[in-house]
């Protein structure tokens, strides 16, 4: 069954110009989305959640120049009106150059969505607690493309 149903797809794939290995890429990916757990904000909990302090972590990185690093990364989050918010990113390259960005983003009233952005590239966040706030980066074009993702804890001091 399982080989028939295999060569049903692959014929599909072709008919649609996809190869079989990605159209179960495809698959996979749907299935993985399915599957993900409900976002933490409950039913009516459409309140804004504060964002504002200052968030630290380490990160994991990837470029297509400079190849794997890790290092650490923070979020000052100095504005916030409603969902949207804006503050400054600082890290250091993999060349030990200390870098100062501004980032702006937004949120869904339940928080299920928050995205943000720089003058390069784009963010996704995901508040997984009050004080803990995961995310990832990507920026491409001009020499290199680059991928990172941490997790940031809110510092009270």
């Amino acid at each position: 069954m399982f080989a028939t149903l295999s060569k049903r797809r692959s014929s599909a794939a072709k008919i649609a110009g996809m190869s079989a290995v990605g159209m179960l890429a495809g698959a996979a990916a749907v299935a993985a989305l399915m599957s993900a757990p409900a976002a933490s904000a409950s039913p009516g909990d459409d309140k804004p959640v504060s964002l504002l302090g200052t968030w630290t972590g380490e990160r994991q990185v990837i470029s297509s120049a400079n190849g794997f690093f890790e290092g650490p990364v923070s979020l000052q989050v100095t504005e916030q009106q409603d969902r949207t918010f804006k503050g400054l990113t600082r890290y250091v390259t993999s060349g030990g150059v200390r870098v100062e960005k501004t980032v702006v983003g937004a949120f869904t009233p339940h928080r299920s969505v928050m995205a943000g952005s720089n003058d390069e590239g784009v963010y996704t966040f995901e508040l997984v607690h009050r004080d803990v706030l995961e995310y990832c980066y990507t920026e491409h074009g001009g020499d290199a493309s680059v991928t990172s993702c941490g997790k940031l804890v809110r510092n009270h001091r």
